[in-house]
């Protein structure tokens, strides 16, 4: 395994704690994501290379793993998250920067 990959076993081993704890929280907010990244008419995969590039602008690293690896499972391209992780650096400057080539490690790397 990767550190990209054991960061994410690891990340999502914490939601399932949480999930756990509170089955009746998560299972809403796991329909709610259900329902956000659902294919229309913009693709699940452009969806969740938008996530990655809200996380990017957030700061939120274990969000970048998750919604890069779920982008690659849907079959999104290396030079769109490129132009995505773009936005996301205009959008929130110095921190969005290091977080997109965290970002772009990943979708490297996973």
């Amino acid at each position: 395994m990767t550190i990209h990959r054991d960061k994410l076993a690891e990340a999502n081993n914490r939601l399932m704690g949480l999930f756990k704890a509170d089955q009746k929280t998560m299972m809403a907010f796991k329909g709610l994501a259900d329902t956000a990244v659902k294919e229309g008419k913009i693709s699940t995969a452009m969806k969740e290379t938008i996530a990655v590039a809200i996380a990017a602008a957030r700061g939120c690293e274990d969000c970048i793993l998750y919604h890069v690896n779920e982008a690659k499972s849907h079959g999104a391209d290396r030079d769109t998250l490129v132009e995505v992780l773009a936005v996301a650096v205009e959008m929130s400057g110095g921190p969005g920067t290091v977080y997109a080539a965290k970002a772009l490690d990943a979708y490297d790397h996973l």
